[in-house]
């Protein structure tokens, strides 16, 4: 992996492979959803960056980078957004251009904005249909966000139903130009590409870009309440639920994160694991049973899910609420820790096995504040944990004393079999609109 920075302020880094002729492009914008005027701009801003530049047809971004044997996405989170694409290497200067293009001089038509908010408008609507998704929006909200819907770690990326009838053109324009300097731009290509090549492509295309200033993450702190609290997503006519108990995880720059990653694959990120085994294949309660753990630049999720029937739901939250206790109190047993750490190990080369997940994996350092080898020292920091280690950190981070236990289904039925759980002070019935 190659480190460049131009002279508009980019930093550029460049995998080189000759294994096909095909080059993987990237290009990290430092603007997301904390940068909204109002929530939604961003990920308007994201959508109409695809509807073609100034002087061109809407349609046009995408049939150019068919017809250069290439293609394009484009994706929002909290705190970027992130333009992918791949094509033929020997139409990687064309393709560089059209990119060019679209980011710099976007058409950012109002008929074009009113057609993408009647379309995301109809995605939230669908999710009305999606219990996991429902659920993972009221996990966020409880664990991060104190139950409120106002906090930035648990506001939509994309915005609501509410805040994109507000979302006006002018928003767009006023952040596309504010962020696009050269020091909020970080390009990444991997593949069948000469760096020097594609230094002079970017400098040619985006060298009269101002190099403009950084801009620095500030996310508050999540705020977790204290005690358990019950949230029912009230669904009718639900047999099965979407079952999810979670507290605080980590962040990516914790020192025993590593530990963590051992602890959590362990637990209940393998077939194998303790939960998955206690779940389904003791109990038959969940057809899956697995934890997730997250980390961000402030604390994220770390979670429980299973899927019960209405009628296990109660024993089956009981179960896992005692395993986690179980965990945070006498650890891993040295088969278990074992067991994950060659898993991690073993399957680290899926994720390095291409120079473009090679360089996916500097792009994610680079932007989190690493340096752009971190991903290189994954095996070791793994390899190097031990049994003290992870049982040390599960204890530092995962509170089972504090936690959010959410389900999806029929409030009625949940409601009076949740609350009952050991430790719970309340009970939250949710409406599923309230979560759009």
């Amino acid at each position: 992996m190659k480190r460049y920075r131009t002279r508009f302020g980019s930093d550029v880094l460049v995998e080189e492979s000759r294994a096909v002729p095909v080059v993987d492009l990237a290009i990290v914008w430092d603007v997301g959803a904390i940068d909204d005027p109002v929530l939604g701009s961003a990920r308007m801003l994201a959508r109409l960056l695809r509807r073609g530049s100034r002087g061109m047809d809407p349609t046009a971004i995408d049939e150019v980078a068919a017809l250069l044997g290439g293609r394009l996405g484009i994706s929002i989170s909290r705190t970027m957004i992130r333009i992918q694409g791949s094509v033929l290497a020997r139409n990687l200067a064309p393709f560089v251009a059209l990119l060019a293009k679209m980011l710099r001089k976007p058409a950012l038509r109002a008929a074009d904005l009113k057609r993408e908010k009647r379309r995301v408008t109809a995605e939230l609507e669908g999710l009305l249909d999606d219990d996991s998704a429902l659920a993972g929006r009221m996990l966020r909200r409880a664990v991060l966000g104190g139950g409120r819907d106002d906090h930035p770690l648990t506001q939509p990326v994309g915005g609501t139903l509410a805040s994109l009838r507000e979302v006006q053109r002018s928003h767009l324009v006023e952040l596309h130009g504010e962020a696009l300097v050269g020091r909020r731009l970080l390009f990444g290509a991997a593949g069948d590409v000469d760096p020097e090549v594609f230094l002079a492509l970017l400098e040619e295309t985006f060298g009269t870009l101002a190099k403009g200033r950084t801009r620095a993450v500030k996310l508050p702190k999540p705020e977790l309440p204290e005690g358990r609290h019950v949230y029912v997503v009230d669904k009718d006519e639900r047999s099965q639920t979407q079952l999810a108990i979670g507290t605080l995880g980590s962040r990516v720059r914790d020192p025993d994160l590593a530990a963590m990653v051992v602890a959590d694959t362990a637990f209940g990120s393998l077939f194998s694991s303790r939960l998955m085994q206690e779940v389904r294949e003791s109990r038959g309660w969940s057809y899956s049973a697995y934890s997730h753990l997250g980390a961000g630049r402030q604390r994220e999720t770390w979670a429980m899910w299973t899927h019960p029937s209405v009628a296990n739901a109660y024993d089956c939250a009981a179960l896992e609420i005692g395993l986690l206790e179980d965990w945070t109190a006498h650890g891993l047993r040295p088969e278990e820790l074992r067991f994950a750490k060659e898993y991690l190990i073993g399957s680290r080369c899926l994720d390095e096995d291409t120079a473009s997940r090679r360089l996916d994996l500097a792009l994610d350092a680079v932007t989190l504040g690493f340096p752009e080898d971190r991903p290189q020292g994954y095996v070791q920091r793994i390899g190097a944990v031990d049994g003290e280690a992870a049982d040390a950190a599960v204890r530092k981070r995962l509170e089972p004393a504090h936690l959010a236990i959410v389900a999806v289904g029929t409030a009625s039925a949940l409601a009076p079999r949740l609350e009952a759980l050991p430790g719970v002070r309340d009970v939250t019935v949710v409406k599923p609109r309230d979560l759009l």
